[in-house]
């Protein structure tokens, strides 16, 4: 996931793509929210997909338990106020390489996994996003495959 996560990082700091230095909390802020997203694409975040969200927080960006809940309450925020995803598809297509594009997309299988039960909302945004961001189908569905026995 790293080289996935230095993409956005380089996406989100392209300065035609944000009108002010973004803060260093960029990356993780979207990393969370695109996590967040798809938690709540069924009836809100189970225990036990906030845990894998968490989790791939913690690892990811060696957050302490004090920023992570500040992050994650404010990527919640943002969340709730998104109207739309396709800027962001539309930037991660044009700006990830294709294996980061299908990494994204297993890490999102892995929390649609997280509480045991693979929602059709939880699935059709998957799919959905998949596409909008330029994952073949088959790719999907392997990614789908290997999130499921993880």
């Amino acid at each position: 996931m790293p080289d996935f996560l230095n993409s956005l990082r380089q996406l989100i700091y392209r300065s035609d793509l944000a009108e002010k230095e973004p803060s260093p909390d960029a990356v993780p802020r979207a990393a969370a929210i695109l996590l967040i997203e798809l938690a709540m694409a069924d009836e809100g975040t189970s225990p036990s997909e906030r845990a894998i969200i968490e989790s791939a927080m913690r690892q990811k960006f060696g957050l302490d338990q004090r920023q992570l809940d500040a992050l994650l309450s404010e990527a919640e925020a943002i969340q709730n106020q998104a109207t739309s995803m396709h800027d962001y598809t539309h930037h991660l297509r044009n700006s990830l390489a294709a294996p980061e594009r299908s990494e994204l997309i297993e890490w999102l299988w892995r929390v649609a996994y997280a509480d045991g039960h693979l929602d059709r909302h939880e699935e059709h945004l998957i799919r959905r996003l998949a596409d909008l961001i330029g994952v073949p189908h088959q790719e999907m569905i392997r990614r789908k495959h290997r999130a499921a026995e993880s």
